[in-house]
């Protein structure tokens, strides 16, 4: 296949940063972080549901701690020159007050198109930074050129060399699902969790698994974590969502082995064509893969006897327990 490359000779500035559990959880301290968070992250990449044409650019905030997304329309029509107009702005100080470029006090020397992946060359400064801006760095490149519909891997160079972290993970084929972001959150004491999650088959009547690995912060209870994935949705094509993206979990709590989900009233409202049982049961089967959880009750914030998609009553007092009749066998 023919290699696109592009070559930029003036030195660039640059910016942030930014991803299912397992029967057997397997939770590895991460060091320092990843990136994180809150919406979504989607599996290999893909473009984000902003106006049609848009994308979003992950700038670093103001304290280097977490990452800022913005949605910003492409003007490039071709591939190539939408991954060179996001490098280009990604290395551009943001008109927004506080934000900062995650291409910064270091130059994208290089980049060449292969397949679905981008094949990113920085210079030598890269390598200055601390571990936290770097991996806040990375997250928000891989995340931005993530965006683009085509685009599903991205690897980072300097002077030729990928980077290898202190666990001995490589900057290579990286995806957007590698990566949680959480705006607003210090990012200290980052863990890895392999997460397994039930989302909805594409006629809506069944569940499909599927595994989703996750750097998050450690203060973060592993409920809540599940809980928030499921609300961010699917990453990749063959799953579809099942629970309003707009819904907030309001409290979480688990003791002896049942896991009470209190959710604000969003919850209520289902914008997508599922099944009401296969919404709650994505959620209580998620759950139900941790360990520490055997039942699941859901509770609506301020509603006292809440209908579910105007069918699905969700008795306040029933304990929820993993539904297997409803995941789809993989074929």
């Amino acid at each position: 296949m023919e290699k696109r490359r592009f070559i930029l000779d003036s030195a660039g500035p640059l910016r942030s940063l930014f991803p299912r559990v397992c029967p057997h959880v397997h939770v590895l301290a991460v060091g320092v972080l990843f990136a994180l968070f809150s919406l979504l992250c989607l599996c290999g990449c893909g473009r984000s549901q902003g106006k049609e044409g848009s994308v979003r650019i992950f700038y670093l905030n103001a304290d280097k701690n977490a990452l800022a997304p913005r949605y910003y329309e492409l003007k490039a029509e071709s591939e190539y020159d939408q991954v060179k107009e996001l490098l280009e702005y990604l290395a551009s100080t943001p008109a927004e007050e506080g934000l900062q470029p995650p291409i910064s006090g270091f130059s994208q020397k290089d980049f060449l198109i292969e397949k679905n992946q981008v094949i990113l060359e920085f210079s030598g400064e890269y390598k200055q930074m601390d571990s936290i801006t770097e991996k806040l760095t990375r997250a928000a490149i891989v995340n931005t050129l993530c965006e683009l519909q085509d685009i599903r891997r991205v690897t980072v160079r300097v002077n030729g060399s990928l980077i290898v972290d202190e666990h001995g993970n490589k900057s290579e084929n990286m995806t957007a699902d590698q990566f949680i972001y959480n705006s607003g959150r210090e990012m200290l004491n980052f863990e890895r969790a392999e997460m397994h999650l039930y989302f909805a088959s594409e006629d809506g009547k069944s569940l499909v698994e599927t595994y989703r690995t996750v750097v998050f912060n450690g203060n973060i209870p592993m409920e809540r974590l599940v809980v928030e994935q499921i609300i961010a949705g699917p990453n990749g094509g063959f799953n579809y969502p099942t629970v309003n993206e707009n819904t907030k979990v309001v409290n979480i709590v688990t003791r002896d082995n049942i896991c009470t989900v209190t959710l604000d009233k969003t919850f209520l409202t289902e914008p997508y064509p599922v099944d009401p049982e296969v919404a709650v049961y994505s959620i209580v089967n998620s759950l139900s893969e941790l360990p520490s959880i055997l039942q699941v009750q859901i509770l609506i914030d301020g509603v006292e006897n809440p209908v579910f998609m105007d069918t699905y009553i969700l008795d306040s007092e029933s304990l929820l327990q993993k539904n297997t009749r409803l995941v789809k066998e993989k074929e």
